[in-house]
Parts: structure tokens; C-alpha cells; sequence
């Protein structure tokens, strides 16, 4: 992965920490709470599956539907796994890479979401590898925003540095 890619999602975590806001320390519902205003009150339905359910090789899954995302998850995973699956279909969302299951219709899923259904359709992974690269740097980046307490680099809060990171991350 290239440094524009770095800068790239760098700069949508920063973009997410102003105008959503990242909690330290990290909760689930409450960011998804506010990434659900920022996205125009558009809710995120998180949905457990056991593994069965879920197409071979992948731990999470985006549907975007009309009026909400869904976003399925390993049942049995541990809270940080959890958060961090989420966290890697919200970069999807964050990077625009779309979670339509198009010509499939996502509405024939609703309002059950038939996890053999989820399987069938979505049994092989609907993004390049580049954009998956991106949705598990913005979750590790979100995730690495959240713990807080870590040093801070030189010039960090420093508005001027923030317009410099920001004009080179654009």
C-alpha cells in the first residue's frame, strides 16, 4: 500500500474524527449513533450471523439498502473483533465504495435477510483489493484514534499543522 493511500485514509479518519467524532474510549453504538446523523440519520442495522452464514473466507459484510445499511458480523466474535469488522464496513461507507448488491435486489432480503440468501449473493468479495486495503486501514485508524492515550506527534492541535496535513492529504 502506497503513501497516497496512507494520506488518503489518514485524511478521512481526520475528516470523521471533526465532524463525527471518534469515542475514547471506543463504543460501538454511540459512534454509529453519530455516524448515522452525519450520513443524514441513515441507520446502520448490525446483524449477527453465525459463521455458516457468512460466504467462505469473509468475516463481515456491507448491504446497502434504500433506507439503511446492514452490516453482518460473526455472532460469536469478541467485542474488539466485532467493533473492528463494523469498523472495517464503515470505512467501505467512508471511502464511497458502495455495498449495493445490485441487479440481486437487496429488497428481496428484507425483512428477514435470509443468511443463505447473504451466502449465495454474496459467496465472493465485491471489492478490489485496494479498497479493502483502504476499509481495514480506516478501521485500524479509527480503532488506533480511539485508544487516546498514546503519544501524540510533534505539532499535534496545532491548527497550522492541521491545515498543512490536511492540504497534503487533499
Amino acid at each position: 500500500m502506497g503513501p497516497a493511500v496512507r494520506r488518503r485514509c489518514a485524511g478521512l479518519v481526520r475528516d470523521l474524527a471533526r465532524t463525527t467524532g471518534i469515542p475514547v474510549p471506543f463504543e460501538l453504538s454511540g459512534f454509529l449513533a453519530r455516524w448515522s446523523v452525519r450520513r443524514a440519520g441513515r441507520p446502520v442495522e448490525l446483524l449477527p450471523l453465525d459463521v455458516d452464514q457468512l460466504p467462505a473466507g469473509v468475516c463481515g459484510l456491507w448491504i446497502e439498502l434504500s433506507d439503511r445499511d446492514v452490516v453482518g458480523f460473526p455472532a460469536d466474535a469478541s467485542r474488539t473483533h466485532r467493533d473492528h469488522i463494523v469498523l472495517h464496513e464503515v470505512g467501505h461507507m467512508l471511502a464511497g465504495h458502495g455495498g449495493g448488491l445490485g441487479a440481486a435486489g437487496p429488497a428481496a432480503l428484507l425483512p428477514d435477510l435470509d443468511p443463505t440468501m447473504v451466502r449465495a449473493v454474496l459467496g465472493r468479495s465485491v471489492y478490489s483489493d485496494l479498497q479493502e486495503q483502504e476499509a481495514e486501514l480506516i478501521a485500524s485508524m479509527i480503532l488506533e484514534r480511539s485508544l487516546g492515550a498514546g503519544p501524540r506527534p510533534p505539532g499535534a492541535g496545532d491548527p497550522v499543522v492541521e491545515r498543512l496535513e490536511q492540504t497534503l492529504d487533499d
